[in-house]
Order: structure tokens, then C-alpha cells, then sequence
């Protein structure tokens, strides 16, 4: 701690600060954009940035990586191969080619000493594994170890008497931050970037539609149409004209963490030593010839940095480290390595990190002002993850994007993300996963129940078991637990290995969905009103498929980007001549609006755009006695001429009115989806229990539909789809119109004449133990003939086909792919280090169905 005071006395590094001004002729300075903040995300933007030709101005409120993250990082890079999620890999991935880059000339200690991840439940077990099997897409010489002999020898000075397993990925670094930053600075400094520092940013300015039109500092103004707020975790705090609050609020809040640095272990270490991480108890241990670092993420020990709501809005410092708080962790490493007690003494620091209410970094342009970009939020994987983020963001801001962002992106959150409150429940546990995977069914267990429907308590007397989206609690599955004072939030992930809880609960409720008639609560699903006199030629050019049809028509659709990939896909239904009503994905209820609105403004269009989400309950009628049911509680015929699939009524059931009935499930299975005000979504409830009672109608929840939907190969959006796919590479071409303009034609018409370099297919797993077996969580690499050829995107088990069922891609960049090239190999699945065979449909296999009634514009693939 005193060589960090030190270096923060020192005089600035960059001396350009003292000439900084109004230029001498009373003008402000123009910048292309300006940076705030001199950590190693800052930097890193600027640094890309300056690679684009862009004319950056960087303002450091101190001196570079003097303070904050960087400045108090133990200095640990994390390897591609931990992460789960491909935005991540592709984001360390850059940071560590960056790195590596600066550590060539660069005066900075840089080792890759690798790192050694020790198991010691099955579940972590698991988990390294997968990490294993993800090795081998990054080209790192990983190894397992399962011999506690083999364990004693390599490491002596821990105890790894209960490790099951242990896994050394050769791609981890140990580095001084700091060094890195300055060298990062130099770099960027010799590419035009200005840098100043002992210069705060005073305050943004918005000009005409909440544009950034200029940046005013300690020493003047700076004109500039771009912004980007890498202040850590400071972001957000600068004064920002003309916002409700006066400043960009954002999804993401400080914690600190405790690390101790004490003498050199007792025991032979060295530079080469690796890390060691213990998964299962979150802590990690640094040893060198000459120190050593050791610290953990456990959520008992984090704490948000502001405790009342009184000082929320406080400007905040990190405070003294706390040793008692500190003695949980301590107490984890001496279980570990008990050597640790010898060593003569230590420093405890306290350091600080901006973590999210998913796990994921918070990058872009947020919707409240154009050209304020955020680059914030990396949970505790600052190093890890800042240099890839620059990358990133600086191609976002130069409009040469070519990664999908859709999981990192600012506006995947709400305004009720950003409540301090929410925020300081939630993040504290987000700390503990640090260095832990949290799969797609992970739920947290903090800040629940934020949003919830009219029926939620209902429900719950029914047996439901709710999981969050959105901060929306929805039913995941029922079961024949009704006690009143139960806890019916699930927390946790399903299990890794062998049948999880809800298998047989599942089963049950599919069945039903199957053969008779089930209810489930799609009430999180994104809802928009569309309307006004140019909404037909806006919705034509903003949609992939025609949506100029009759009053009570539905559409299925894609809104596509300029090269052609999901912006989102959902159902537009006409409701009138100058009135649609447009249901998109649960994640997509900020970014769908978004663009909506963007393309109205720039096309000058007429059109009023109504984010409807909370005004309806949204109940899904499922099963091949759906058509019976409902005419029972409407009192009216609709038969397949009546009411056919894709189409659109506004009905009543008993005394409700205004209730919006759509004819698709969003499963393959005959059905509606009914949206229901919601002052009347009880009375529409009970209505519709009272009358499936003589179709013996189950209550199913979001669990059954995806097994539901798996099997006939619907996939979804931000799972399966996302910005970097389009419709030709994942067999849905067919809805496109091209005999209209719209986003994207130019990008789908040059690939369907040249053809695409991946295609995504419907896998099948054989030979798989449902009991004893690792289960497919998505993520999982393909192999074809023995070589990798793809991965998994989602995974359900298939109750009719009798199998595990993945959605995934195939792909060969050499020579495309083709239908002949996708039927003439032989497939397997790497699930947590087992391969198992697999076959591989273009199409949806044909699946026995009681009810007959789906037309043929209802399969998902052609």
C-alpha cells in the first residue's frame, strides 16, 4: 500500500495535461472521442481506438493505474478455456494477444506460469472437465490430474488429500498491472492519443436528442460526439446534463475483496510456480521465489462498497482492508496450505471491482444519451477481460463489429437493474462466482422477486418452483410441494451429472402438453404496441418477412441487421390497418425497443412505439385439447377455418374482455397464447382451471416448453440465434421476403448465392446414461471425423425422442458447408471430457403427434 501512495505522488507520467485548454484561440479542442478513466479498460479503448485512426483524448482524474482496479489487482490473467460463454473466450483471447504484445518490449514482469483449478465436489468435477474439453479450440496443452500421488509430488505444499480432481491450463499469466498500463499508455501515446492526467471529467454535455456533443474537464473543454466512461468503479459518477438522476445510471456496482501479500512460502516455489485456484472453496494462491499472494471470492467476505440508502449517491473511496472479514478466507487458505502460517508477514489489501447482476461486463452505447458508451462491470476478471473489451468496443464505435455482444451488451438490462438497492443485494453473491462457471439454469439467490404477475401467488399455492429473467419470476417447474411457506424460488444450477430434481415433474407436465392440454405462464415475454399511419412501410423495412397481411393475421419474423444476423425474431400481429402488436424475446424488451426506434427516427416514419410489457399477463394454452378448452370458456367456434394457426382475435372469456389471442405456442404444439390485462389475468385463471379440469389440464412450466421446443427444433434467440446468425445459416430463409426491401437483403441475397460457412443442426445424443452420465448444458464441442467442427448452442432431453437434444452449428470456413458435407460424416459430442455418438438432422424429425392440425407454414426449418 505505500508504494501504491508513492507512485500516486509522483509527478504525471504523460506531461501534455499543463497545455491543455481552450487551443489559444478561445475554441474548444475536437476529439473524435474521449476516454475517461487511466485503468487498464480505458486505456485498452483508447489504445484500439487510436489503431482506427481515431483522434482519442483519455482523462485520468489521477495519474494512470494509480488507483482503483488495476492499481490494487493481484495481477492474475484467467486463460480462455475457463470461461463457458464464446464472448468471453473470444474477449481473453484478445486480452492475452495484447499482453503479450506489450511484453515484448515492454519493463513489466509478465509470466506465463499457468494455473492449476482443484475440484472437490462432483459438480466442479464436472465443470473442469468441460473446461478440458474447451481446451482444445484455443490451442492450450491443458491436464487433467487424478492421482493424489501425481497431486503430492507436483505440489507439495498443499494439502490434496480431497481433491477428486485437478486441472493445470498452461494459458494463465501473473503480470504487474501497473507496468502494463503504462506501457499500454506509451503505446497508445505514440499512436496520437493524448492522455491527461491529474485531470477529472467534470461533466457530459447533451445537446438535441441526448446527443454527447462535448466533455468538459478540469482544464477545459473538449467538443466530441463519442464519450466512453471506463472510470471502474467510479462509472457512472460523472454529471450528466439533461438525465433525470444527472448521471448514467448502469447495471453494474462496486465491491471490494481482501488479497493478502506475505513472504515466500517455505517450500520449494518458483516464478514458474502455477496459480492455484480451489473452485469449490473460491480461493486462490499466488507463490513466487520471493512472495506470495493469496485471497478468495467468497460471498460472506465481499461487500458492496455503500451499505445504506442513505449514501448511495456518496462519492465513495475504498476503505481499509478488514481482517476479520478477511479471516473466512484466511481460514480456507491454512485448510489448503497450512505453510501459509510460517510465512514471517503480510499486507492485507483491499481491493475493488464493478460487478453485474449476471456475471457479464456492461460495454456499449446506453440508450439514455447517444455517444455515451460504458465500458464497466468485469467481476473480478478485470485483467482478464479489459483488453479484449477495448477491442471490442472501439469496433463497436467505428462501426466494425464482428463479435456477438447480445450478453454484454448495456441495454440487455432495464431502469430496474440500475436501483442501488437491487444492485447492492445482488452482486455480492456474483463476487463468490468468480471464479466459477455459472451455466444457463444458474439462479441466483438474492434480490428476488422484483417482478412478478398478477397469478404469481396463485401459481406458487399450485407447486410452482420460479426461476428469474429479466428480474421477472417465472415458473421453471410445479411440484406437488404446495405448502403456503415453502421457499419457491429455485437457487443454484441443475445438476452437471446424472437426472436433475425436476426430471420427473417435467416429464409429467410434457405429457400432458403432448396428449391433452397443458398451462403455461409466458408472462415475461417482451410486448410492444406498434402503430401510427407509416407503421405498414416501417414494419416492412425493419422486418425479414412480409408483414403486410390481413387484420388478424400473426407473422413470424426476424428483424435483421445490416448483415443479415437476428437482431431479434419474433411475432407481429395485425390488430388493425395502422396497429400491430409485436411479441419478442423476454431479454430483448430494451434492445427491440431500441431499434425500433432508431430506424423510426432515421427513416422520419410516423410510428408510435409502446413497450406493453406490464400491462398483460400472457397465458399459454398447449396441447392437442387446447381447441376444445378454449371454446368451452369463450363460447365460440374456432375451428382451423375459424381460427387457424398464425392468426390474431381479441376474445373474452366469462367476464373478461380485451383479451388478445394469439394461435402460436412458441413450442411446435397446436395452441394459444393468451395476453391478458391484467386486472382481469386472475379471473381469466381461474376460469381456465375450473374448465381443463375435465381435459385433465396440467399447469407446466418455461422447463417443459423447452423440451417441447428442442424437439422440433425451434431455436431462440440470445440461446441459439443472435446478431452474427442469419436466417440462411440456420435453415429459416424461407420466411425471409426478398421481394421487398428491407435490413439486411443485401447481406442473406450474397449469402444464398455463395453460400454459408456454417450451418445449424438438430443433434440427437446416443449412448447416454441419463442417471450416471455428464448432461449437455450447451457449449459443447462438435466433432466430425475425429475433428472439431463446431459446438452446441442449447440443450433439452427429448421426452418423445428418448434423448439428449442439442441445437447447434457445423462449420468448415475451407470449402462451406453443404448438405453433402453435413451427411457424410460421422458426429460425436464432447460432454465434460466423454464423447458420444450422434446424429445429425438439417430438419426436425417427424415426431407422432395426437392432434394433425399444424400446416405446413408452421415448421421451423425447410
Amino acid at each position: 500500500m505505500v508504494l501504491l501512495r508513492l507512485r500516486s505522488a509522483l509527478q504525471p507520467r504523460f506531461a501534455s495535461v499543463r497545455w491543455f485548454s481552450a487551443n489559444g484561440n478561445g475554441r474548444p479542442i475536437k476529439a473524435d472521442v474521449v476516454v475517461c478513466g487511466g485503468g487498464i479498460t480505458g486505456l485498452s479503448v483508447a489504445y484500439n481506438l487510436a489503431k482506427h485512426g481515431q483522434k482519442v483524448y483519455l482523462f485520468e482524474k489521477e495519474c494512470v493505474a494509480s488507483a482503483g482496479a488495476t492499481a490494487l489487482s493481484a495481477g492474475l490473467v484467467t486463460a480462455p478455456m475457463f470461461w463457458q460463454d464464446a464472448t468471453n473466450q473470444y474477449m481473453t483471447q484478445k486480452s492475452i494477444e495484447l499482453y503479450s504484445e506489450m511484453a515484448k518490449s515492454g519493463r513489466f514482469t509478465f509470466n506465463k506460469c499457468g494455473r492449476v483449478y482443484m475440484a472437490q465436489s462432483p459438480a466442479s468435477e464436472i465443470s473442469l472437465k468441460r473446461m478440458y474439453s474447451r481446451a482444445i479450440l484455443h490451442h492450450e496443452d491443458a491436464e487433467l490430474v487424478d492421482c493424489q500421488s501425481d497431486m503430492v509430488s507436483r505440489w507439495p505444499m498443499l494439502a490434496t488429500e480431497d481433491v477428486c480432481l485437478a486441472l493445470f491450463s498452461p494459458g494463465d499469466i501473473s503480470l504487474d498491472a501497473v507496468g502494463l498500463c503504462h506501457e499500454i499508455a506509451n503505446r497508445s501515446a505514440e499512436l496520437g492519443v493524448q492522455i491527461h492526467e491529474n485531470c477529472a471529467v467534470r461533466r457530459v454535455l447533451l445537446g438535441e436528442e441526448q446527443q454527447v456533443y462535448a466533455v468538459e474537464t478540469d482544464e477545459g473543454l473538449i467538443e466530441t460526439s463519442k464519450f466512453v466512461d471506463a472510470g471502474g468503479i467510479w462509472a457512472g459518477r460523472v454529471p450528466v446534463n439533461n438525465l433525470p438522476n444527472g448521471r448514467m445510471r448502469m447495471a453494474a456496482y462496486p465491491c471490494t475483496y481482501s488479497y493478502l501479500r506475505t513472504g515466500k512460502l517455505p517450500n520449494t516455489v518458483h516464478s514458474q510456480t502455477p496459480i492455484f485456484t480451489d473452485i469449490d472453496s473460491g480461493i486462490y494462491i499466488k507463490a513466487t521465489d520471493y512472495n506470495t499472494i493469496c485471497g478468495g471470492f467468497v460471498e460472506e467476505e465481499i461487500r458492496a462498497l455503500c451499505a445504506t440508502q442513505d449514501d448511495i449517491d456518496a462519492k465513495w473511496t475504498v476503505p481499509e482492508a478488514d481482517w476479520d472479514r478477511f479471516y473466512i478466507v484466511l481460514e480456507k487458505q491454512l485448510e489448503r496450505c497450512s505453510s501459509l502460517a510460517a510465512c514471517e508477514h503480510g499486507d492485507l489489501i483491499c481491493g475493488s471491482d464493478t460487478y453485474t447482476p449476471d456475471k457479464f461486463p456492461v460495454v456499449g452505447e446506453c440508450d439514455a444519451a447517444k455517444g455515451y458508451y460504458v465500458a464497466t462491470g468485469l467481476n473480478g476478471q478485470g485483467l482478464a477481460l479489459a483488453g479484449g473489451i477495448g477491442s471490442v468496443l472501439a469496433d463497436w464505435i467505428v462501426g466494425k463489429l464482428n463479435v456477438d455482444v447480445a450478453k454484454i451488451d448495456v441495454t440487455r438490462f432495464l431502469d430496474l437493474h440500475t436501483n442501488p438497492q437491487y444492485l447492492i443485494e445482488r452482486v455480492p453473491e456474483i463476487a463468490g462466482y468468480t471464479y466459477k462457471n455459472m451455466y444457463h439454469s444458474h439462479q441466483c439467490h438474492t434480490a428476488r422477486n422484483l417482478r412478478m404477475s398478477p397469478i404469481y401467488y396463485k401459481l406458487r399455492d399450485s407447486g410452482a418452483v420460479f426461476g428469474e429473467i429479466m428480474g421477472y419470476e417465472r415458473p421453471l417447474w410445479f411440484s406437488p410441494d404446495v405448502d403456503k411457506s415453502r421457499n419457491a424460488l429455485f437457487h443454484g444450477q441443475d445438476s452437471l451429472i446424472g437426472k436433475p430434481e425436476w426430471f420427473n415433474y417435467v416429464a409429467k407436465e410434457y405429457e400432458a402438453c403432448r396428449e391433452r392440454v397443458g398451462l403455461i405462464d409466458l408472462s415475461s415475454f417482451s410486448k410492444f404496441d406498434v402503430s401510427g399511419s407509416d407503421v405498414v412501410p416501417f414494419l416492412q423495412r425493419i422486418c425479414s418477412a412480409n408483414i403486410d397481411k390481413p387484420i388478424g393475421s400473426t407473422i413470424y419474423t426476424g428483424m435483421q441487421n445490416t448483415n443479415g444476423g437476428y437482431v431479434t425474431d419474433c411475432t407481429v400481429s395485425r390488430i388493425a390497418n395502422d396497429h400491430y402488436f409485436v411479441v419478442a424475446p423476454t431479454i430483448q424488451q430494451l434492445r427491440c425497443a431500441l431499434w425500433m426506434r432508431k430506424w423510426a427516427r432515421e427513416w422520419r416514419q410516423n410510428v408510435h412505439i409502446q413497450d406493453s410489457t406490464g400491462l398483460y399477463t400472457a397465458l399459454d394454452v398447449v396441447g392437442p385439447a387446447s381447441r376444445a378448452l378454449m371454446q368451452d370458456v369463450t363460447g365460440k367456434e374456432l375451428s382451423s377455418s375459424e381460427f387457424p394457426t398464425f392468426s390474431y382475435r381479441e376474445l373474452n372469456i366469462g367476464m373478461a374482455t380485451g383479451i388478445r389471442a394469439i394461435s402460436v405456442t412458441h413450442c411446435g404444439e397446436l395452441g394459444w397464447v393468451l395476453y391478458v390485462p391484467n386486472e382481469v389475468a386472475q379471473n381469466v385463471y381461474e376460469n381456465l382451471m375450473e374448465a381443463g379440469r375435465e381435459y385433465s389440464m396440467m399447469e407446466a412450466g418455461y422447463y417443459t416448453l423447452r423440451q417441447l421446443r428442442i424437439e422440433k427444433f425451434y431455436v431462440y434467440w440470445g440461446q441459439d440465434i443472435n446478431s452474427t446468425v442469419t436466417p440462411v445459416e440456420c435453415g429459416r430463409a424461407f420466411r425471409v421476403d426478398f421481394n421487398k426491401d428491407f435490413v439486411g437483403k443485401e447481406a442473406l441475397m450474397q449469402q444464398i448465392e455463395k453460400g454459408v460457412s456454417r450451418k445449424f443442426v438438430q443433434l440427437l445424443v446416443d449412448k447416454h446414461d441419463l442417471e450416471n452420465d455428464p448432461w449437455p448444458q450447451g457449449g459443447e464441442l462438435l466433432y466430425r471425423n475425429g475433428v472439431p467442427v463446431g459446438w452446441t448452442t442449447s440443450a433439452a432431453y427429448g421426452f418423445t425422442l428418448g434423448c439428449q437434444v442439442c441445437i447447434g452449428f457445423l462449420e468448415n470456413k475451407q470449402f462451406g458447408i453443404t448438405p453433402e458435407f453435413i451427411n457424410s460424416g460421422v458426429y460425436e459430442i464432447d460432454i465434460a471430457n466423454k464423447r458420444f455418438p450422434v446424429r445429425v438432422n438439417l430438419h426436425s424429425p417427424s415426431l407422432p403427434m395426437v392432434s394433425s392440425e399444424h400446416p405446413i407454414h408452421y415448421r421451423p426449418t425447410q
